[in-house]
């Protein structure tokens, strides 16, 4: 990898974890500066780019025989491409990730965080009252949330865009710079440990098809985690007193609605869960996966907690080639799996699966491949020896 791209939610750190990668690294830092090149691009004064940087397009500018924001982002589309053609360099902000393509030498990083987490932020870094700063961090959002949308559609929002979403009121930007600069570097693997000090514990949460089969396992191995997957989950809650159709029930139908002894039963398979999940958590040295775990652990300070994901259209492939079915068969079957997950994690907890903000890191293993075993055990090391040294 010899480019890296960065969105960011304002006050997330992006400006920040930019600089720091560019003095490490040693790489140019465009952020700012790549407006002065797309301007000097397309001969347009730097007062005139400068103002349409990322803002939203008005309703005028849209009408006009030759908007100025195609010159704008015309500029800004052959200053990325040429940026990216020398390598070496940190791209921030401008659709950037879009801008340059999806070449394998390019690792496309978003950085999010809690509303309130990044007024608290902002309020210290520029001196303003919580007040002011949740405004602006709401106005900023709101404008870069239209420009992104205006240029590349939903795809902006989508955490499957991007290599690897990080919630930044989780992992420290000092922690991300080292492990980012590791994974650029190719730096030595990781080899599996010996006895962990303390108590460790992983939870993945995973799209259908999100990477290869072995990845998880391979992660486990790595870290010297035991495995409890969603089916051992699933065995656990049948001994306790879930039956198969009980279960059959529990996921073809949402809580929503449910009166009398189906709430009843949600309610019991939910308790259930919670126990199991907590006891295994409390035993340390475990990789959970599925049914819920981010959520039931999720202010467990020893649990690092990851989303893998990936694109539909890979996802889709692997579901056909596995499952030997015609293209819309398999969409389906990725539908109903999405929306299955989806409903069990918001009727149990009252949350959004899909949401950065559930998990420290969402990685795409369909891009990253094997190299989202190094990346995720690497930021579990750093998590779990931070969470020593407080102790």
């Amino acid at each position: 990898m010899n480019v890296i791209t960065v969105s960011r939610e304002y006050g997330a750190g992006g400006r920040e974890i930019a600089v720091r990668l560019a003095e490490q690294l040693g790489w140019e830092l465009l952020d700012r500066e790549l407006l002065h090149q797309a301007a000097a691009v397309k001969g347009m004064p730097d007062a005139d780019i400068e103002a349409m940087d990322e803002k939203t397009v008005g309703l005028v500018d849209r009408l006009r025989l030759h908007p100025p924001h195609e010159r704008y982002m015309s500029g800004l589309r052959h200053a990325a491409t040429a940026a990216a053609a020398r390598g070496n360099v940190i791209l921030v902000g401008r659709g950037s990730r879009f801008l340059v393509g999806d070449g394998a030498d390019v690792l496309r990083l978003r950085l999010v965080a809690p509303l309130s987490w990044r007024a608290e932020r902002i309020a210290q870094l520029e001196g303003l009252s919580l007040e002011q700063a949740m405004a602006r961090c709401a106005e900023v959002d709101r404008s870069r949330s239209r420009f992104m949308y205006y240029f590349y559609g939903d795809a902006a929002a989508r955490s499957a865009s991007y290599d690897l979403v990080v919630n930044t009121s989780r992992v420290p930007l000092i922690a991300l710079a080292e492990l980012l600069v590791a994974v650029v570097q190719g730096a030595e693997t990781l080899e599996a440990p010996g006895p962990a000090a303390g108590r460790r514990v992983l939870t993945v949460s995973r799209e259908m098809a999100a990477g290869d089969a072995a990845l998880v396992p391979a992660l486990g191995a790595r870290l010297g985690l035991r495995l409890y997957d969603r089916e051992f989950l699933e065995e656990e809650a049948r001994r306790l007193g879930v039956t198969e159709a009980d279960m059959r029930q529990l996921e073809e139908q949402p809580a929503r609605g449910q009166r009398g002894s189906g709430a009843k039963l949600r309610h019991r398979y939910v308790e259930i869960l919670q126990q199991l999940i907590g006891e295994l958590a409390e035993q340390g040295g475990i990789l959970l996966v599925g049914r819920g775990s981010a959520g039931f652990l999720r202010d467990d300070l020893r649990a690092f907690h990851v989303r893998l994901t990936a694109a539909t259209t890979c996802r889709l492939r692997k579901v056909m080639e596995h499952h030997w079915l015609r293209e819309e068969p398999a969409r389906k079957h990725l539908t109903d799996s999405d929306d299955q997950r989806q409903r069990f994690y918001h009727d149990a907890f009252g949350r959004d699966w899909t949401s950065p903000l559930e998990y420290h890191l969402t990685v795409n293993a369909g891009r990253l491949a094997t190299r989202t075993v190094d990346l995720v055990a690497r930021a579990a090391e750093q998590y779990w020896a931070r969470a020593e040294e407080a102790v």
